[in-house]
């Protein structure tokens, strides 16, 4: 699986490595979110399931991320709460609920 991790995402989130690689991956995903499991998901970007639990946690506490599928016996599913416009310019997306879970707008430069 590729992904591609870009100028937006290093220059406006601050987030660290693992961060950065795991939130391309839900990015890489689309509207229709990553499904995936912890150990596959680690495997995808080399780190331990310990890692992928945490900075799953993180992002989505953090607004970048939302699960939007939690079932029994399944993984969930994650959806990037960024959008973007242009290569240069994220933007809030909308979640199947409607609302914005984007806590705080992000502010860039046009």
């Amino acid at each position: 699986m590729s992904f591609t991790i870009d100028p937006w995402m290093m220059r406006d989130l601050d987030l660290s490595g693992n961060e950065l690689i795991i939130f391309a991956l839900v990015c890489e995903a689309g509207e229709e979110g990553l499904s995936v499991s912890k150990p596959k998901l680690a495997f995808l970007s080399n780190t331990s399931v310990t890692t992928v639990r945490r900075v799953l946690g993180d992002l989505s506490e953090r607004g970048y991320i939302e699960r939007t599928h939690v079932g029994e016996n399944e993984p969930s599913t994650w959806v990037a709460c960024v959008g973007e416009q242009s290569s240069s310019s994220p933007s809030p997306i909308e979640t199947p609920s409607g609302r914005n879970s984007r806590s705080r707008v992000m502010s860039i430069a046009k």
